[in-house]
């Protein structure tokens, strides 16, 4: 089901068009095969980003089209023949033992030219990169669509609560998007 309209699609393309990378879990790959692309066509596209701590990422899956360089980053649980595999169509980085670490990867990442990323979560991953301290703003975007059980910005509870100062709101058509930054 689709939750957003054209609009709201072209606004996620110009976020991305203004990162060097965008992040997202294993989880998101799995469930929506996204492409993660500013543009339709091999212009700008930032460093797509897979958060993957045993190598699940299929190797067909849309991230690894060649449309722009894709980093997967995995644990050393993650077995060495799917990291040969995915080896064959991206880079694969190896950071922490049983889950990928954040912080060790990001800080790879930023060695390699990513030094503005944006997370487009899963839950689980919006999750563990807020209780780490490694978000700075949030862009919450509504949408005129009700849909009860679905997608959630966060799963699970966080270490603490973590609070917010809004800075910006848009809208787009039929839906806004609240802008945030992390107090």
């Amino acid at each position: 089901m689709e939750l957003c309209d054209e609009s709201g699609k072209q606004r996620v393309r110009e976020l991305r068009r203004n990162v060097n990378g965008i992040m997202v879990g294993i989880n998101t790959v799995l469930v929506d095969d996204p492409h993660l692309t500013a543009s339709e066509h091999k212009e700008y596209n930032p460093v797509r980003i897979v958060i993957d701590s045993v190598a699940r990422t299929p190797v067909e899956a849309e991230v690894l089209d060649g449309r722009a360089r894709t980093v997967i980053v995995v644990s050393k649980r993650a077995p060495s023949s799917k990291i040969e595999a995915l080896a064959k169509k991206a880079e694969v980085l190896v950071s922490g033992t049983n889950r990928v670490d954040l912080e060790d990867a990001l800080s790879i990442l930023y060695k390699k030219g990513v030094e503005k990323l944006l997370l487009e979560g899963g839950g689980e991953l919006n999750r563990s990169m807020l209780d780490l301290g490694l978000v700075d703003e949030i862009f919450v975007t509504v949408a005129p669509v009700i849909v009860g059980e679905g997608v959630k910005l966060i799963e699970g509870e966080l270490r603490k609560k973590i609070k917010l100062s809004l800075v910006g709101i848009r809208q787009y058509r039929n839906q806004v998007v609240l802008h945030y930054v992390i107090k």
